[in-house]
């Protein structure tokens, strides 16, 4: 996580104490190899000159204990944002979720991870969450009770369905929900009045089930991501894997290092069309 620092030297003293440490939390990670290889010395001398803190931890929220101190755990977890199931090294130190670190030996993302993937522990953690509502007023935010945000959007939803029937609203579930919350929300949608309840799934996957269940008979993939590598030849036509699935386009990767030919089509030089054997633009 970028975490801006007051002072190079305080920086570099806990990331000292943070290396130690974390050779003992029992995991192997890039930072880990680099640094019992020797290279991190020279690594660590250029970040101190960088504005941002690149390769510490987060602070832990204990009172009165530092990053560097206790004993870190490493719980392997799920990332949640998809149903990919990239798989993630969590470094937990004194009860708190400080760092995170792509799984390398799992065979979905290899070590990878895409940009929500990095961003998985600022969800619950992350120093930059708003920590009450806003409302846009004039052009700007500003800070508001809970009282009445909870008023205001209450007041309007039951505007709303007063004038215009409990049909009027489509309410859309979260991937990011879990049962407990799914099962809520389906319980409040009906007390509400209405079942215009779904999940967003069925709005970004609708065109998968169409082409894919026409041409298989099945709405789901029909492969794993490691058969990709044993692919000898494969199409992409107007997808940007390098951008909206990178995890999947590690594996193509990996492919072409095994002789698989690449072929894009697409009107957009794209960062996928870069890596193409053959780029069609139509």
């Amino acid at each position: 996580m970028l975490t801006k620092k007051s002072s190079a030297a305080t920086g570099s003293a806990r990331r000292l104490r943070g290396s130690a440490a974390r050779a003992l939390g029992q995991t192997m990670d890039r930072r880990a190899f680099l640094k019992r290889s020797g290279l991190g010395v020279g690594a660590g001398a250029i970040a101190t000159q960088l504005p941002y803190n690149l390769i510490g931890a987060a602070e832990a929220a204990a009172p009165g204990v530092s990053r560097g101190e206790g004993k870190a755990d490493v719980r392997r977890t799920v990332c949640t944002h998809c149903s990919v199931g990239c798989a993630t090294d969590a470094i937990v130190r004194n009860g708190v979720w400080v760092h995170q670190e792509p799984v390398f030996d799992s065979p979905i993302n290899l070590g990878a991870h895409c940009a929500k993937g990095a961003s998985l522990r600022e969800h619950g953690h992350g120093e930059h969450r708003l920590k009450y509502p806003m409302k846009l007023v004039d052009g700007k935010y500003q800070k508001i009770s809970w009282e009445q945000a909870l008023n205001e959007v209450g007041d309007r939803l039951l505007k709303i369905r007063e004038e215009s029937g409990p049909d009027a609203v489509y309410w859309i579930g979260s991937s990011k929900h879990n049962n407990e919350q799914a099962y809520l929300l389906r319980k409040f949608v009906s007390f509400w009045g209405t079942n215009n309840c779904d999940h967003q799934a069925r709005i970004c996957h609708s065109t998968t089930v169409a082409g894919v269940a026409n041409t298989w008979g099945y709405g789901a993939m029909t492969n794993s991501y490691n058969d990709m590598q044993f692919s000898k030849a494969a199409l992409y036509i107007g997808s940007n894997a390098a951008e909206a699935h990178p995890v999947s386009m590690l594996h193509m990767l990996h492919a072409k290092e095994n002789g698989c030919k690449m072929i894009v089509v697409d009107p957009r030089f794209t960062r996928t069309a870069a890596k193409a054997d053959q780029y069609v633009r139509i």
